[in-house]
Formats: C-alpha cells, sequence, structure tokens
C-alpha cells in the first residue's frame, strides 16, 4: 500500500473508530439529557482520535534499513 494511500485511511479510520466507540458507549442514555451525551461523546471521541493519530504516524513512518538503526 502506497504510502498517500495509507494516509487517507488513517484520516478515515481513525475518527470513524472513535465515533463507532463513542455512540456505542453513549447508546444506553440516548434517552437521557443531551449535556451529558455530548460531553461523554466528545471525550471518547478525543481520546480515540488522539490515541490514534501517534498510531498511525508510526504506520506511516517509512521503514528503515537495519543499517541505520
Amino acid at each position: 500500500m502506497n504510502r498517500s494511500l495509507r494516509l487517507v485511511v488513517a484520516a478515515l479510520v481513525v475518527p470513524t473508530l472513535s465515533a463507532c466507540a463513542a455512540a456505542l458507549v453513549c447508546w444506553p442514555i440516548h434517552g437521557g439529557p443531551l449535556g451529558p451525551q455530548l460531553l461523554i461523546f466528545g471525550l471518547i471521541l478525543a481520546t480515540g482520535i488522539s490515541a490514534g493519530l501517534p498510531a498511525c504516524l508510526t504506520w506511516l513512518t517509512p521503514d528503515r534499513p537495519e543499517s541505520e538503526n
């Protein structure tokens, strides 16, 4: 997979997975007040993105030959 395709996949997958996780956590309280739902959703989304982006950057970093390590 080339680098630009990896970047697009990472840019789409990380926020999508974070939003899905947040939606699953917020589902039991979907009938409740909107404030706590938005707070929980936002915290999970931000945590997922902030944890996922460094992992994606590591994944996107080109491999170095063994002689440079």
